[in-house]
């Protein structure tokens, strides 16, 4: 893949995970980055690894959409436009259905749907973004292999999902790419907390058998993530790529 010189990428939910891992990778690549999340903390950490320089880190609640407006505000404060955008952020969400209410399921289609269809609404502006951006958006093999307990999750990245070649329509004016990643099962902090929290630590070996592959890393997903942002991939647009690492 050729280097990404020359382009200034938005990652969402870069505080941890795969967020991190992506901000970092494609630093390495040459890009500028412009890092977000709700720990200041955490998001120094993941600005502290990356590589190069004109990076820029935003503490914000993107469920806010004043948040939201902040973030493109200090992005056009530099006078450079994204070329594309990857929305990592997001929360996993294990409860039963007899206990699921409204409320619930708004806080989660919050933080892992509605945030992100404003994102994308403010990034196709044309003073926040060139022709030919690409828009990246993590989903979840779940949607196409289900788990019980798992709803509100799944519902909010199935949602993701079917906006994906909605906004590939709509954007191809600018010819600007919309796609979705379908990772498998990810070994990071918050995959790990969940499963104990709901299980042990056994139990998530077994989960991953059901994987050709077995665990991911998030820099298996970064690596794809700055392949949907280059200009290899640009005949690619409202997709969903699977990266689940072949589960059964």
């Amino acid at each position: 893949m050729k280097d990404l010189n020359g382009k200034r990428i938005l990652v969402t939910g870069a505080s941890s995970g795969i967020g991190y891992a992506t901000a970092v990778y494609l630093s390495q690549l040459g890009a500028q980055i412009v890092i977000t999340g709700r720990d200041l903390e955490r998001l120094n950490n993941c600005f502290n690894e990356l590589e190069g320089n004109g990076h820029i880190s935003i503490v914000a609640d993107i469920t806010n959409n004043e948040d939201i407006e902040k973030i493109f505000s200090k992005i056009n404060e530099t006078g450079d436009k994204l070329s594309g955008m990857i929305h990592c952020a997001g929360i996993p969400y294990v409860m039963p259905i007899k206990s699921i209410n409204r409320e619930k399921l708004n806080s989660i289609f919050n933080i892992n749907y509605f945030s992100f269809v404003e994102l994308a609404k403010k990034f196709v502006g044309k003073k926040y973004s060139v022709d030919g951006a690409s828009i990246v958006v993590m989903s979840a093999i779940l949607t196409r292999k289900p788990r019980s307990f798992e709803l509100g999750y799944i519902a909010s990245k199935a949602a993701l999902e079917a906006s994906v070649p909605v906004m590939a329509l709509e954007f191809n004016k600018r010819k600007i790419r919309v796609n979705a990643i379908l990772p498998g099962f990810v070994k990071t902090k918050m995959v790990e907390q969940t499963v104990e929290n709901f299980g042990n630590s056994d139990e998530m070996d077994n989960i991953a058998s059901n994987f050709l592959y077995g665990w991911e890393s998030p820099s298996d997903i970064a690596k794809i993530a700055a392949f949907m942002v280059s200009d290899d991939s640009k005949v690619i647009t409202g997709r969903c790529i699977l990266a689940d690492g072949g589960m059964l």
